[in-house]
């Protein structure tokens, strides 16, 4: 019975993945047909969340939106364990001295997901959804969080992997994935160079928690056309020192860089 019932809470949880920014709302069929349950089972569980104040359903449309709930604990999470805070101030820093937008992602359940943004003060620059799930193999925020992973957790987000092609720089292949994650734990950074959008070079350091395991990454996003050796370093050295102050202020362990 309890392994029954924690099967259905974490099939309710997981329809709130398929809400997003650019898709706020869903209605019955779109989530059954995304999740892939049948309808009576993703009504049950909207009927579950809803209840609980996860998801409000629009009396008009029909359609399901997210409640309250999550902003509730986000702000109880927030005021005890303040790392969004923490990390927006070093995003501002990072912004305004390297010319660049920089942007923190954590890990929210099993994909990693953009949580603060800081834009710099010029006319063109790159910009980020904020609170939008990122792909783990195109992007810089994703490769670097993975990087520092237990094996499990690597071989569940690879066989999750469907390896969509964002432009034609996106790595394609779990061969191509391994080498970016063994290079980031070489040097302790990821970069993905217009693999996610065109004109877009990433480049991301892990954060990590009091287990020594990446929860989360700072990056940031340049325009290829300003990218110079000499601002490629910058942007290097001062994300590494960003991304420790960060580990040492949330409490956590950031473990030594190999090759393994």
């Amino acid at each position: 019975m309890a392994r029954q019932m924690m099967g259905t809470v974490d099939k309710a949880l997981s329809l709130l993945r398929f809400f997003s920014p650019q898709i706020p709302e869903l209605g019955l069929s779109e989530l059954a047909r995304q999740s892939g349950f049948d309808k009576a089972t993703t009504l049950r569980c909207l009927t579950a969340l809803e209840r609980n104040g996860f998801v409000e359903q629009d009396v008009n449309t029909r359609q399901y939106r997210i409640g309250l709930s999550p902003f509730h604990l986000a702000q109880i999470r927030e005021q005890s364990f303040p790392i969004e805070s923490i990390i927006i101030a070093h995003l501002d820093a990072l912004a305004e001295s390297i010319g660049e937008t920089a942007h923190g992602t954590v890990m929210a359940g099993k994909d990693p997901v953009t949580v603060a943004i800081s834009y710099p003060n010029r006319a063109l620059f790159v910009h980020v959804h904020p609170s939008s799930s990122l792909p783990w193999h195109a992007t810089a925020s994703g490769i670097a969080i993975a990087a520092f992973q237990p094996d499990d957790a690597q071989n569940e987000i690879l066989d999750r992997l469907t390896f969509e092609p964002f432009t034609e720089s996106t790595l394609t292949s779990r061969e191509q994935i391994k080498e970016a994650w063994k290079m980031c734990r070489n040097v302790g950074l990821a970069r993905a160079h217009l693999t996610f959008e065109k004109d877009v070079i990433g480049t991301a350091t892990p954060v990590f928690g009091q287990s020594g395991t990446a929860i989360g990454s700072i990056a940031i996003a340049s325009v290829s056309l300003r990218m110079t050796n000499e601002l490629e370093k910058e942007i290097e050295a001062k994300l590494k020192l960003a991304a420790f102050a960060i580990t040492k202020e949330i409490g956590g362990i950031a473990p030594r860089l190999n090759s393994h």
